[in-house]
């Protein structure tokens, strides 16, 4: 399941370029531009650019002539994420989602070609994973966001209604009329689980319609992979495995032209009496997982990879390895700890690097 043809560049994003270039003709004069145009035929060098967004950081590292080649595509991709974030973010209270959220209740309301297109593959997804993946569990993160604060775990009445409100299947999408209708008055998206892995993705999109191949975007770990640097053979990928072993003897992968996420809970959760639970939650019983461990996922695409690291995070382990194989181009790894053992488990098209690590820790 890719999207790479849905993916392809917009006129929004073609525009974005075409500005970036046509302000460079103007600000630097023909001669410069000449100067600027033959600098390409030198070897490409890396450049690396990162700002703070959708309340992560994002890290673009990319190929270019020079500075300037490199840094007016950054920019524009980095303005991208911008304007999704105005469109995706839960945390932003007149985001188009929150405002979705709060008007398209048994009323179906047009939305933005972005954000019809990240609920149409969250539901592929929700589908899949059984709703091991389900974007209408803002409720339940509601409570549990609240939890991590208060250091106070939710109320099962709490829990009973925010769950009540979280079923994929209440959400109805029209594609003709490109419009979105959701049947309860308490639902609340969240598509923190999806959105990064899709910016991640247009980001790379707005910098290969600038002429720029070799990038890599960084969305808080959520890492998607254009063309490899010039004269090797991909980039190396450090994969995240909160085991002793992987601490030891993390494995590193050589990747190009792939996305690749990690979801697990090392850095967000909650500790009370005793009990740790996770930032991430199963919508099935609306509580925060209490297995540590990690999910890594490389998959064709961001919004995929994205995904199904959250639903391979909740999912038993060989539910979630038998949803990978069943994906084009899907291939997870993922460390469990059960009882105080950690084990580790990958799938079939999962690189060999790391199944020497999870030879070792089984």
């Amino acid at each position: 399941m890719t999207s790479r043809e849905t993916n392809s560049p917009s006129p929004l994003r073609r525009g974005a370029c075409l500005r970036w270039l046509l302000a460079l003709v103007l600000s630097l004069g023909l001669t410069s531009t000449v100067r600027n145009l033959l600098a390409r035929e030198q070897p490409p060098k890396p450049f690396e650019f990162s700002l703070t967004r959708m309340g992560t950081f994002f890290r673009i590292t990319l190929y270019a002539a020079n500075q300037t080649e490199a840094s007016k595509p950054a920019m524009a991709a980095f303005e991208r994420v911008e304007q999704l974030e105005d469109l995706l973010s839960a945390h932003r209270q007149d985001s188009e989602v929150v405002r979705l959220s709060r008007a398209a209740v048994l009323v179906p309301r047009p939305v933005s070609q972005d954000l019809f297109y990240v609920l149409d593959k969250s539901l592929q997804i929700s589908r899949l994973s059984g709703g091991a993946f389900d974007v209408t569990i803002g409720p339940l993160v509601d409570l549990w966001r609240e939890a991590r604060r208060t250091k106070r775990l939710p109320r099962t009445t709490e829990i009973a209604k925010a769950k009540a409100a979280v079923d994929y299947r209440n959400i109805e999408l029209d594609s003709q009329g490109r419009t979105v209708l959701l049947r309860r008055k308490d639902m609340k998206l969240d598509l923190g689980a999806i959105a990064k892995g899709y910016a991640a993705d247009q980001a790379l999109d707005l910098l290969k319609s600038c002429g720029i191949q070799s990038a890599l975007i960084d969305a808080g770990g959520d890492i998607t992979l254009g063309a490899a640097p010039p004269g090797k053979a991909g980039w190396k990928i450090a994969i995240d495995d909160p085991s002793p072993q992987g601490k030891e003897a993390p494995c590193t992968l050589v990747l190009h032209d792939v996305a690749i996420a990690t979801s697990g809970d090392a850095r967000q959760a909650v500790e009370v009496n005793g009990l740790r639970y996770s930032h991430i939650i199963d919508p099935a019983n609306g509580m925060g997982l209490q297995d540590s461990g990690s999910a890594t996922v490389i998959a064709p695409d961001g919004i995929t990879a994205d995904a199904l690291a959250t639903a391979l995070s909740v999912l038993p382990v060989p539910e979630g390895l038998r949803l990978v194989e069943s994906i084009e181009g899907a291939a997870a790894y993922i460390v469990r700890r059960t009882g105080g053992e950690w084990r580790h488990f990958s799938s079939r098209r999962f690189p060999q690097e790391c199944n020497d690590i999870r030879k070792r820790g089984n």
